[in-house]
Order: structure tokens, then C-alpha cells, then sequence
């Protein structure tokens, strides 16, 4: 199958179009300071999508813009897909999963479709893309979504074994039979799986306990930012962080917690400080409860009493004597 995508289709609904049709829902903006095509005017782009080896591989060239997969857009369609980039021509940044990558001509990187991802191109550029299904990817190298947004050199390691194969499958004019095609993906795929475990151990090593205490800072800002909402959810709160769900939980159990738990004691100490507060004096229990996060007030009390000791009501009154009586 070959699909030709003609340039001039416009940014926003035009060439978001396109690259949900090609790849997968994704918002295309412009950039204000990129640099200027010479003889241009608007936004032009190309795409050509070839079914090889069973895998959907593409070559793509655009002007400068941004492109990214939404928290939105990630819940209204999961995807099931890695993505390949490789850059020919031009440069990209891309950020997911608290990580962020410059990819140059020659260089490529990963990204995964069911979490947020976002790409920039400040100048035009040429790539090719390949679509490669998340158990086909999984099945070979275990660590795969650890190293999305992560560069692969090509000048040196395994990935410079990866470019040519994979450029040689895009570019070639006649079709190689079924069995050639798969075969060739085949070991393209295993190269692949061999540069992300090698990528993957190095990636690992580098890790150190600032980048967890960064990406639990992140998570635990956000879900504080939402505590008050009794319908928050961890999956919700995973993709809106850009972190697999496995990576936020793993983030909690190194502080000898679990988000869930962590979210919980914050909203019980968030309710005890405006239990005590001279500004919320004039709300009831119940209502502060539901500005917690809880959506029954007898819960709450419970939850509260076997946290520090005494009823909601009781801290209160407590809490109201105490400075009078501390005079």
C-alpha cells in the first residue's frame, strides 16, 4: 500500500489530519520563532506510507512546527503503538515521560503512543517513521519503555546498524516479495531490540536518585494540585504526568509509600489544617470534607479519627481553645 498526502494541507485541522490517518491522533501547532522557509507561504508537507514487511513504514517532510499526542487526546484513544523517528534531514526535539531528547540527521528515537508525547521541528525536516505494535517491540527487548525519548546515536553502538536497514526498506522503488520484506523486518526488529536493551542499560546506569526525586517532586505536586477531585484516578494521573503506570507506582515504593496512600494521608492533613484555620471557620465538616476529595462525610470522620485520634468535631473545638488556653 502506498499513500501519497500532497504538501500545502495547512497546520491545525490539515495536517493533524494526516497524521491520524498515517500514524495517530496527534495536534499540530505552529511555532513563532521557527525559522522561515525561503519562497514559502503557509505550511507545506508531504507523507508516504508503505506497508512492508507488515509493518507500516513512512517517509515524511514538513516545515517547522510542533506535534503533540495530548494527555486528551492518549485518553479519548489509547494507543497500542511505538513509534520509530528517524531524522534524514533536519532536527527534532521530543519530550515523554519526564525525559526529553535532541535528535539530529542519522540519529532516531522512540516514543509510545499510549502515553503523552510531544515533538518540535525548528527548521524543515525529513524523516522516516516506523509503526511497530507494543507486544511485537515488548516480546524482544523488556526495555523499551524506558528508553522512549531517548536518542540513539548512529555514528556509534548498535544503532548505527538500525538506519541503514531501515532507510534501505523506505527508499526502495519495487517491492521485494512478502517473504524478503518480512524477513529483512524481522531483523530489523531484533537489531532494534538489541540497540534498546544496550540503550536501556545504559539509560539505567545513568539514573540516578535526583531524576526519581524530580519525577516523585512532579507527582507529587500534581496530585496534590487535585486532591480535591474524589474521581481522580491513577491511570488519569500517569498519562497527564507522562509516566507509565508501573513508573508512578515504582516512584511511591521507593518512599516507602503508594500513591493512593500518599493522596489519602494529604487530604486528611490538608482537612486538619483547615479544621484549625481562622479562615474556615465558618464552613461545616461535611464541606470541608468535599473540598478534600471525600464524598461522604461519615467516611471522612472515620478516616479521620483513626488517623489522629479524635472526631473532626472534636480537633475543631481543640483547636479553637488551644491558643486562648497556650496564653
Amino acid at each position: 500500500m502506498v499513500e501519497q498526502v500532497p504538501g500545502d494541507q495547512g497546520l491545525g485541522v490539515g495536517w493533524s489530519e494526516v497524521t491520524r490517518t498515517a500514524f495517530v491522533a496527534m495536534r499540530a501547532a505552529a511555532l513563532p520563532g521557527a525559522v522561515p522557509v525561503s519562497g514559502k507561504h503557509g505550511f507545506a508537507a508531504a507523507a508516504v506510507a508503505r506497508v512492508t514487511g507488515g509493518l507500516l513504514v513512512s517517509t515524511m517532510q514538513a516545515d517547522p512546527h510542533e506535534a503533540a499526542r495530548t494527555p486528551g487526546l492518549v485518553r479519548r484513544a489509547a494507543g497500542e503503538d511505538f513509534f520509530l523517528t528517524l531524522l534524514t534531514e533536519g532536527s527534532a526535539r521530543l519530550r515523554q515521560g519526564g525525559r526529553a531528547a535532541e535528535v539530529g540527521p542519522g540519529d532516531f528515537a522512540l516514543v509510545d503512543s499510549a502515553h503523552p508525547y510531544v515533538f518540535r521541528f525548528d527548521r524543515p525536516f525529513r524523516s522516516v517513521v516506523l509503526q511497530i505494535p507494543r507486544a511485537m517491540l515488548t516480546s524482544r527487548c523488556a526495555a523499551a519503555e524506558h528508553v522512549t525519548a531517548v536518542p540513539f546515536r548512529t555514528a556509534r553502538g548498535t544503532g548505527a546498524f538500525v538506519s541503514p536497514v531501515l532507510c534501505a526498506l523506505a527508499e526502495q522503488g519495487h517491492d521485494p516479495g512478502e517473504a524478503t520484506a518480512a524477513s529483512f523486518m524481522k531483523n530489523l526488529l531484533d537489531l532494534l531490540a538489541t540497540a534498546c536493551d544496550a540503550l536501556g542499560s545504559d539509560v539505567s546506569g545513568k539514573a540516578s536518585a535526583a531524576v526519581h526525586r524530580r519525577d516523585l517532586r512532579r507527582a507529587k505536586a500534581y496530585l496534590a494540585d487535585r486532591l480535591h477531585d474524589p474521581g481522580l484516578t491513577l491511570l488519569a494521573a500517569s498519562h497527564d504526568l507522562g509516566f507509565s503506570l508501573r513508573y508512578l507506582r515504582e516512584l511511591f515504593r521507593e518512599a516507602d509509600t503508594t500513591p493512593r496512600a500518599w493522596l489519602y494521608a494529604q487530604r486528611l492533613d490538608r482537612s486538619r489544617a483547615m479544621l484549625s484555620g481562622a479562615g474556615h471557620d465558618a464552613q461545616s465538616i461535611s464541606s470541608i470534607a468535599l473540598r478534600v476529595g471525600f464524598k461522604d462525610a461519615s467516611h471522612f470522620s472515620r478516616a479521620f479519627k483513626s488517623r489522629f485520634g479524635t472526631s473532626p468535631a472534636t480537633y475543631r473545638r481543640t483547636a479553637v481553645r488551644a491558643p486562648s488556653g497556650n496564653v
